[in-house]
């Protein structure tokens, strides 16, 4: 085994690990790995030495979930803390985070730590107090080292933070009394710093740096859910978010920072299968590299900018602790409409990286979201209610177009407005002098423009179906919030979200989930669809798709099938004419040039100048390698 610095052992069991404890020597289970054990030894080698015991703040206290004590155990006497044991079943009993105020540091498994136990123990410590951060890892071993590297008192690393915009291809440095510098990816991937706070496309296994992928394989293979290789999954060399090889792939834990920021969708992302199934993650890679810390979004539907980087980076450089930042990015997600908590810290809430003389300029605070009037509810025509939401829905469209163009959409935007106009026009005629054809011929044009809006998912390269979302509630505001079931996929908690319209618009009802993304978005006009899905894709296989329309149910609807990211355009598509009862569809995913992603599945229901939205997430699966006794 390679050896480790002084005051560092390696150990074989937890029980092994308290004995040296005992021996006053901070314990590493060694891994079975011998590159990690290398890669640990290293990293340690440029901490300074340990410090057991160190006595904390008050009100400090290390939490470990039921089933994970021995572990908490462990590193409440490494830390010098008090141990308390959480059953998340308890989590509001009066007490059950400890006494109000101080910060409790939780230690778990990374595998009971999904989001359904993840949201409501860092809600109630807020509404505790208590500040709040999660020491876990891939194995015990992982946690270990996490926590060998929470007791020292490092204050060597300099006073610079690295800010890498992936999404402009910009980098900055910031040092404290000097102007930002611009650097390149290069230099900024290889260099060290106090802290490195990432803003990029991503997922919880990637993130897109440009001419870089950081890529969260830890070893030699990408492995699935049954702990096999998988099929064209991430390697040490090729990562398969790029099959072409146009980019380097870079592992989190290469990154030699002490803190590292990851304002990336779903960038921490714990319990297995909440994502794509497989052993890839940003966040738990990241854990067993140079930081002592790891800072992130717990969820995908924060839309972040280059402030929360910027905002982390002054907060680290004031020297607050790493607690009270992930309670500062959390209040700032609430100015925004964000119900619960958005990041989460791997890490001890009571570290500091800075002392408070290295101060750089915050930027200026997020102003909230206006809360717009409500609206006189008016008593209007259904026709017109109907023409009035379908052109509110293109005026979104337009201005979206206005951002980012897009001559596809462009087109088939201006096609719905000319069908809606005609409508417009005959309604108008009708109310000055009625005859008895009017309506049908609005139903007519009611039935082009249904057709055109389906259209857009197959027409346009990316099926601009987030801008489709965003521009139905364009011209709605929030009025109140309603349980739902968990996620379908990954079980996550969710809410319905209530809109209504100051201008006289329909309603709307939302529901997406915290990890999944978007769900459901329909008016009260459309009822939610029964969608059975299989459980996964394969390449080449037909899989059959069921969707069933109540009694009443008439329109237009296409199904939908498209990779995990967009730009790579359809993997199939259908659309028919809606009948009551259950339709079977079938659709197939092309049997090459398809990586292994979670894909996203589309239903949309058009009807009468009313659309509602629905999507589902699904693995796309090798196909399982045939077994010696199949021919």
């Amino acid at each position: 085994m390679p050896r480790l610095p002084d005051g560092y052992s390696w150990a074989f069991t937890l029980a092994d690990a308290a004995r040296l404890l005992d021996e006053q020597s901070v314990p590493i289970l060694r891994p079975e790995d011998a590159g990690r054990a290398e890669r640990w030894a290293d990293i340690l080698h440029t901490y300074p030495a340990p410090e057991l015991g160190r006595d904390g703040p008050p009100d400090t206290r290390v939490v470990s979930l039921a089933g994970h004590e021995d572990l908490g155990e462990l590193v409440a006497r490494a830390l010098g803390r008090p141990h308390h044991v959480l059953d998340p079943a308890r989590l509001h009993a009066p007490g059950a985070l400890g006494p109000e105020g101080g910060s409790a540091l939780v230690v778990a498994r990374s595998r009971a730590l999904t989001l359904s136990v993840l949201m409501p123990l860092l809600e109630a410590a807020a509404g505790n107090n208590t500040l709040a951060g999660v020491l876990t890892g891939r194995d015990d071993a992982a946690i270990t080292f996490a926590a060998a590297k929470l007791l020292t008192a490092d204050r060597s690393a300099p006073a610079r933070t690295a800010l890498l915009d992936g999404t402009t291809g910009l980098t900055h440095v910031l040092t404290p009394g000097q102007p930002d510098q611009r650097n390149t990816l290069t230099d900024a991937l290889d260099g060290d710093f106090a802290s490195l706070l990432v803003d990029a496309h991503g997922s919880a296994a990637h993130a897109s740096l440009g001419t870089v992928t950081l890529c969260g394989l830890s070893g030699p293979a990408e492995h699935g859910p049954d702990g096999a290789p998988l099929a064209g999954g991430c390697a040490p060399s090729t990562c398969k978010s790029d099959p072409a090889g146009r980019t380097r792939p870079l592992a989190p834990h290469a990154l030699r920072a002490r803190v590292l920021g990851l304002f990336v969708c779903n960038a921490i992302t714990l319990g297995e299968s909440e994502q794509y199934p497989s052993d890839v993650s940003l966040s738990l890679d990241a854990v067993e590299g140079h930081p002592v810390a790891v800072l992130g979004l717990l969820r995908g539907d924060l839309d972040t900018s280059g402030h929360e980087p910027r905002l982390t980076a002054a907060s680290l450089h004031s020297g607050a602790r790493l607690g009270r930042i992930a309670a500062l990015l959390d209040a700032d997600g609430h100015r925004r409409g964000i119900r619960g908590p958005s990041v989460i810290l791997l890490g001890d809430p009571e570290h500091r990286l800075h002392e408070p003389d290295t101060v750089i300029d915050a930027p200026t605070p997020t102003a909230p979201t206006p809360v717009r009037p409500l609206a006189d509810a008016e008593a209007l025509s259904g026709w017109q209610v109907r023409l009035a939401d379908a052109e509110a829905l293109e005026q979104g469209l337009y201005a979206s177009l206005a951002q980012r163009p897009d001559a596809d959409l462009s087109a088939c935007v201006e096609e719905m407005t000319s069908y809606r106009q005609t409508a417009l026009e005959t309604l108008l005629a009708a109310a000055r002098t009625p005859d008895k054809g009017w309506e049908e011929r609005v139903e007519e044009r009611s039935l082009q423009w249904g057709r055109t809006i389906l259209e857009i998912l197959s027409c346009t390269r990316g099926g601009a179906f987030s801008r489709q979302l965003t521009a139905a509630r364009a011209h709605h505001r929030t009025t109140h919030w309603t349980p739902a079931p968990a996620c379908g996929y990954c079980r996550a908690p969710r809410e319905f979200e209530h809109l209504t319209s100051p201008l006289g618009l329909t309603d709307r009802r939302t529901l997406r989930c915290p990890k999944c993304g978007p769900a459901l978005s329909l008016p009260p006009t459309l009822d939610p669809l029964d969608i059975t899905v299989p459980p996964a894709f394969h390449p080449g296989q037909p899989a059959e798709i069921h969707v069933t329309f109540p009694v009443q149910a008439r329109g237009l609807f296409a199904v939908h099938l498209r990779p995990r990211s967009t730009r790579r355009g359809s993997y199939d598509h259908a659309a028919l004419t809606v009948t009551p009862g259950r339709h079977a569809i079938t659709l197939t995913v092309p049997a090459t040039d398809t990586p292994a992603e979670l894909d996203r599945l589309w239903v949309v229901h058009a009807d009468r100048f009313h659309v509602a939205y629905h999507q589902r997430r699904l693995p796309l699966l090798p196909h399982p390698e045939p077994t010696v006794h199949q021919q």
